[in-house]
This record gives C-alpha cells, sequence and structure tokens, in this order.
C-alpha cells in the first residue's frame, strides 16, 4: 500500500506530519510514503503531484477551499482514501462537501493541528511528542508555557522561513523529530535561524516604516522584489510588527501573478476582514480570527491598497464600536 501526505510547509505542519508518521505510518515511512509540503493558496496545484499507485491520501494542516475541494473530486475513488484533519476556522464551510464525497474528516476550532490530533486521534504520546505539540500550539500563536517551548517554536518557524522552498529540509526536520533529537542544539536548525532573524528584523523596519494608520488597521505594502528576498518571512513580520505596535496589522505584497494580503489580529478580526476583501476584489481567503490571508488576481499595488482602505472604511462603519 502507497501513501501520501500533503501538509502546511510550516511548523504546525511539519509537526502534524511526524506524529502521523510516528503514530499510523512509521513502518511505511518513507519507502511507501510520498511527502508533499505545500502553501493553503497552491495546495490544488501541488495535489497534482501525487503519484499514480497512491491507495491513501493525508491531508494535514491544509486551510480548505474550493478549488482543494474540486482537485479531491478527482483524486477519490473506490481504490484512493481520503483523510483531512486541519484546525483552520475557514475550513467548516467545507465539511458538508468533504462528508459528501465520503472523506474521513477531523476538524475542529483546535489550536494547533497537532493539538487537534492528540484531541481527537488520541494517540499514547510520549513526553518528546507532547513538548513539540506544545511547540506547534505557540507556533501558531498560543502562550509559551516555558523558555525552552518558545524558544523551540521561534527556531522551527524561523529555519522553515529561511528558505520554505527546500523540500529536502522540511524532510529533514521530520527526520530529526522521529529520532527525538534535541532541535534547539542542531546546529543546522540554529543556523538558518540565525539568518532568517537577521533579515525579519530589516523586513519589520521596512514594514514599520511604511505603515499607514487606517482607522485601527496598520497598513503596508511590498513589492514583488521584496517579496522574494523576504519570502516565507512575510507572516511572521506581520505577526511581529502586531505584537510590537500593540495594533491589527494588514500587509498587502505583490507575488508573480496575484496580489497576497496578510492580515494578523489581536481583535480577532482577520478572518472577517479577509473575508470581506476576498468577496470585494472576487478572491479567495482563509486562515483564523487572529491570523488569516486573502489571494486576489494581480493588479497595481496602489489599487489594491485603495480598494482595501475602502473595505476597511466601509467594515468600521458597519460595525461601529
Amino acid at each position: 500500500m502507497r501513501s501520501a501526505i500533503i501538509c502546511h510547509g510550516d511548523c504546525d505542519g511539519v509537526i502534524s506530519a511526524f506524529l502521523y508518521i510516528k503514530h499510523y505510518l512509521r513502518d511505511s515511512y518513507p519507502r511507501n510514503v510520498d511527502m508533499i509540503f505545500t502553501q493553503p493558496w497552491r495546495a490544488h496545484l501541488d495535489m497534482k503531484k501525487l503519484s499514480e499507485g497512491v491507495n491513501e491520501l493525508i491531508m494535514l494542516d491544509i486551510a480548505l477551499n474550493h478549488d482543494v475541494i474540486k482537485r479531491l473530486t478527482d483524486i477519490i475513488s473506490p481504490s484512493v482514501r481520503v483523510t483531512v484533519i486541519d484546525h483552520h476556522v475557514s475550513s467548516g464551510d467545507f465539511i458538508n462537501d468533504l462528508m459528501r464525497m465520503g472523506v474521513k474528516i477531523i476538524w475542529s476550532k483546535a489550536t494547533s493541528t497537532p493539538r487537534l490530533m492528540f484531541e481527537k486521534l488520541r494517540p499514547a504520546i510520549n513526553p518528546y511528542e507532547e513538548f513539540l505539540i506544545g511547540v506547534a500550539d505557540v507556533c501558531e500563536g498560543a502562550e509559551a508555557q516555558d523558555e525552552k517551548t518558545s524558544r523551540v517554536a521561534d527556531l522551527i518557524k524561523l529555519s522553515i522561513a529561511r528558505d520554505p522552498g527546500d523540500l529536502q529540509y522540511l524532510k529533514h526536520l521530520i527526520k530529526l523529530m522521529l529520532k527525538g533529537q534535541d532541535l534547539s542544539s542542531n546546529e543546522e536548525v540554529i543556523q538558518r535561524a540565525n539568518v532568517a532573524k537577521w533579515l525579519l528584523n530589516k523586513l519589520i523596519k521596512i514594514m514599520e516604516g511604511r505603515a499607514i494608520l487606517i482607522n485601527d488597521y496598520l497598513i503596508a505594502t511590498l513589492t514583488i522584489f521584496e517579496s522574494r528576498i523576504f519570502a516565507g518571512l512575510l507572516g511572521i513580520a506581520t505577526t511581529e510588527l502586531s505584537k510590537v505596535m500593540k495594533s491589527d496589522v494588514i500587509l498587502i505584497r505583490e507575488e508573480e501573478d496575484k496580489i497576497v494580503v496578510t492580515v494578523r489580529s489581536l481583535k480577532k478580526r482577520a478572518l472577517g476582514i479577509c473575508k470581506e476583501i476576498a468577496e470585494r476584489l472576487n478572491g479567495k481567503y482563509g486562515g483564523h480570527a487572529e491570523a488569516a490571508s486573502a489571494t486576489l488576481s494581480r493588479s497595481p499595488l496602489e489599487e489594491v491598497q485603495l480598494k482595501v482602505i475602502e473595505v476597511i472604511r466601509n467594515a468600521r462603519r458597519l460595525n461601529p464600536r
């Protein structure tokens, strides 16, 4: 039997993949398990990479959207069973679709996907796995209970962000976890994280210097060139700027063929504002109340910024304090 795991290529997703492999695919991995790391906006494209002969597809920490559901309809067959495990609030809109398709669904508004797996699947975990579940929670915005959890969360997030397209490194992290290694003392993890930290500080300064305050949102923009330089750090920078400035932050950035709007909200308005932006500008959205994003068709950055400002002002009028 051949299995395939498609997971979000971030801290939360990697730890989810580790836990699933450790408890349910240990005898098959890596020989009979295909690993595909992706980002929510391109998950439906990466699903095309599934090799022939796969009998089981496991999707971990992937925010669902119409494109993903459409792709699943092409994949599901009597010989291919599909399991979806996800904690994104926005995925709740597609649960009924998945049920009709015969997909096994594990979905809830848990802090992280590893936390959801523990709560719903109840695997017999050891202290190392319990620690990593706590790390995933912190990566998703929860408060750290101790300094080591906070440090390892930062190391994993930043080391991945250093080069989010390095799929071999993501597999390497899973390998380290399967061996039960202490990531806080791993030289490669530390080195990658240090480089990413230096870039992150530069990016935060750029965003802070460029941000404008509209109502109670800070709005910053990045060009396509800047998006390339800081790829992988954009979500982290938006989160950190929100914490530093104690304000909700909206980052609008150009990419090759699209515009991405990233929102971080201390007031839990991120998903709602991304929904408004996506509906107003004919895009897609997903995420959580605290952290969400919208993907739009490519347009001049200045035009998108003006339309986002209009959405914010209209939302303020519709939902006054």
